[in-house]
């Protein structure tokens, strides 16, 4: 599942946005408030949804590696044989 799905924002959402959304979320899946059997498993998936896009870094990272819209393969072929042999 995406991260942004987890959190209920969209991919341009301020750093504002995401932690409101993450807060409301946490509140209502932490274990210690919640007794279903899988809120433990829930919190966990969305402290790291919150860990990955609340970081600008991470985000942007995060954003290249899950939705890179590849035109030709050669370009991934090309690039990757470069890397692997510098």
């Amino acid at each position: 599942m995406d991260y942004f799905e987890q959190l209920g924002v969209s991919r341009g959402s301020t750093t504002i946005e995401i932690k409101k959304a993450y807060r409301k979320l946490a509140n209502k899946y932490h274990p210690d408030r919640n007794d279903s059997s899988d809120a433990k498993e829930k919190f966990q998936f969305i402290q790291q949804a919150y860990d990955v896009i609340s970081d600008p870094k991470k985000r942007s990272l995060y954003l290249k590696q899950n939705y890179t819209v590849i035109t030709d393969p050669r370009e991934i072929a090309d690039s990757f044989w470069q890397s692997a042999l510098s």
